[in-house]
C-alpha cells in the first residue's frame, strides 16, 4: 500500500510531445546519436559538434539542480551529469558525446509532467509517519510510479526518492533491491558512519592526501547504504576533513581542521587490541567465521540480540583480530592498502563503543567485515 498522490497528472493525456524545450532537447538528442554513427577511429569524431550541442543545455540543467532543493539523491545526480560534461569534454569524442547524451536524456526524463523528486519521497515520508506504510511494508516502485501519475520513463525519480528515504533510515534497500520500509529509528546513521570516518583520518589509518576506499567498498566496510555513506563523506567534506569529487575517491585533505596523528605502527595496533581482547577466547577459525555471521545476520535482520550474546561476538572478534593481525601484517609488510585494512579493523573494534543496542549491532557488523577481509589477507598462516 501506498499513500495517493494528490491531483496526479494523467500521463496519457499530458502530451509532453508537444512541450517545445522537450522537442528541442529531443532534436539535440537525435543529432549527438546522428555524431556518433559518423564517428570512425580514422578521422575521429565531430567533438565540437557535441559541445555545441550540449553546452546551452548546461544552464539549463544548473537550474534543476537548483531546484532540487531537498533531496541530495537529486542533487547528486546534476552536479555529477553537469561534472561529467565539463570534465570529458577534453577526453575525446566518444566520451564527450556519451556525456552529452546522458544529461540530454535526464533532462528530457526531468520536463516529463509530474512530481519532483523530493514531492514523491514526502509522500511516502507521510505515509511511513502516518502509519499507513508500517515497519516491513514492501514498497513497489511500479505502485509509486502508478500513483503519482509517472510512466516507467520516470523510475528515475522514484529511485531517487526512495535513496533519500534510505539516506534517513525510513528505509531499507535489500541487495535484491526489494525496499522494505525500516523499523523504528532510533539513530541517526549518517552522523554514525562520519563519526567513524572521522576517527579513522584523525588517528592516521587514512594519511593525509592519501585516497579512502570507494563509495561501493565503504558500503561494504560500513555495513550502510550507499547514499549514507555518501552523505557521511560530504559532511567530512564540509567539516574540512575531506575533499569529495564526482566518480573520484575521497581525498584526506592536507591541513584537516584539528591536528591529526601518523599512520600508527602495527605494533601501536596490536598492542591496543590485545588489551582489549580477553584471555581464554576461542581462536578456531571456524567459531570465528560463526561469531561474523552471527552479527552480520542482526545487522542484516535489524535483530535486538541481548546483551551476553552481544559482549560474546564482540569478544570473540576483538580476541581474533588481536591474533590475525600480525599474519596478515607479516604477509603484506609493504603494502599501504592492506595496512589501511588493519588499522580500520582496530578502530571498528575499539573506538568509542556505544551503549545503544541498535548502534552497537550495527558496529559489530562493521567489525565482523574487516575482520573476515584480515582473514583473508593472513591466508594460509592463518
Amino acid at each position: 500500500m501506498t499513500p495517493d498522490f494528490e491531483a496526479a497528472p494523467d500521463p496519457q493525456s499530458a502530451e509532453p510531445v508537444g512541450d517545445p524545450t522537450l522537442i528541442r532537447i529531443r532534436s539535440d538528442l537525435a543529432a549527438l546519436r546522428r555524431l556518433g554513427k559518423q564517428y570512425d577511429t580514422v578521422s575521429g569524431g565531430d567533438t565540437e559538434g557535441v559541445l555545441r550541442l550540449v553546452t546551452p543545455w548546461l544552464p539549463v540543467a544548473e537550474g534543476r539542480l537548483q531546484a532540487a532543493e531537498g533531496s541530495p539523491a537529486d542533487q547528486a545526480r546534476w552536479r555529477s551529469l553537469i561534472d561529467e560534461v565539463h570534465t570529458r569534454s577534453d577526453a575525446g569524442f566518444v566520451t564527450a558525446n556519451s556525456a552529452a547524451r546522458r544529461l540530454l536524456r535526464e533532462l528530457a526524463e526531468a520536463f516529463l509532467p509530474g512530481p519532483s523528486v523530493r514531492e514523491i519521497a514526502d509522500r511516502v515520508r507521510r505515509g511511513i509517519a502516518d502509519g499507513v506504510l508500517p515497519p516491513g511494508t514492501l514498497l513497489s516502485r511500479l505502485r509509486i510510479l502508478a500513483d503519482a501519475g509517472l510512466t516507467p520513463a520516470s523510475g528515475t525519480r522514484v529511485d531517487l526518492a526512495l535513496q533519500d528515504l534510505a539516506a534517513d533510515g525510513l528505509v531499507v534497500v535489500r541487495h535484491s533491491n526489494q525496499v522494505l520500509v525500516a523499523g523504528r529509528k532510533t539513530c541517526d546513521q549518517v552522523t554514525i558512519a562520519a563519526d567513524l570516518l572521522r576517527a579513522l583520518v584523525s588517528t592516521g589509518i587514512y594519511p593525509l592526501m592519501s585516497s579512502l576506499p570507494g563509495q561501493q567498498d565503504l558500503s561494504r566496510l560500513l555495513a550502510a547504504e550507499r547514499p549514507i555513506v555518501s552523505r557521511a563523506l560530504h559532511r567530512l567534506h564540509e567539516e574540512g576533513y575531506l575533499s569529495v569529487q564526482p566518480s573520484r575517491r575521497a581525498v584526506v585533505r592536507p591541513v584537516p581542521p584539528v591536528p591529526v596523528s601518523g599512520p600508527p605502527t602495527l605494533e601501536d595496533l596490536v598492542g591496543r587490541l590485545r588489551r582489549a581482547a580477553p584471555s581464554g577466547t576461542n581462536l578456531d577459525r571456524a567459531s570465528l567465521r560463526k561469531s561474523c555471521r552471527r552479527a552480520k545476520t542482526w545487522q542484516h535482520r535489524r535483530s535486538a540480540p541481548d546483551a551476553e550474546s552481544l559482549r560474546e561476538v564482540r569478544q570473540s572478534l576483538v580476541a581474533a583480530a588481536a591474533d590475525l593481525l600480525p599474519l596478515a601484517a607479516r604477509r603484506h609488510p609493504d603494502d599501504p592498502d592492506a595496512h589501511a585494512v588493519l588499522g580500520y579493523t582496530v578502530t571498528a573494534a575499539l573506538h568509542d563503543w556505544p551503549a545503544e543496542r541498535e548502534i552497537e549491532v550495527w558496529r559489530l557488523a562493521c567489525v565482523a567485515t574487516a575482520v573476515l577481509d584480515v582473514l583473508d589477507l593472513a591466508g594460509a598462516a592463518a
